[in-house]
């Protein structure tokens, strides 16, 4: 990961959405998020609950080594939460 990139993690409520409908409310998210105004990776994560917030993580302001070990593993977890939340949704979904 370059100094210049950042992370930008949006929690998007989803309480009240029904399950089926939970990928496509994401994807419409993704879609209005033009990769032209940001430099950095985006994370998209459902929860339940109904608030939305969105935090921007700068890895440059972050200096020591076992707090960038630390943040890497998480963001490492994270993504694979969010691939088995996806996968099960999608299993869901064909039943």
């Amino acid at each position: 990961m370059d100094e210049e990139t950042k992370i930008l993690v949006i929690y998007v409520g989803v309480a009240g959405v029904r399950a089926i409908d939970i990928p496509s409310v994401i994807r419409e998210i993704s879609q209005k998020i033009t990769p032209e105004t940001f430099k950095g990776e985006i994370l998209i994560i459902p929860q339940q609950s109904l608030d939305t917030r969105v935090e921007c993580i700068n890895p440059r302001y972050v200096t020591d080594a076992e707090l960038i070990k630390e943040n890497t593993k998480m963001i490492t977890e994270l993504k694979l939460q969010l691939q088995n939340q996806l996968g099960q949704l999608k299993e869901n979904k064909d039943e």
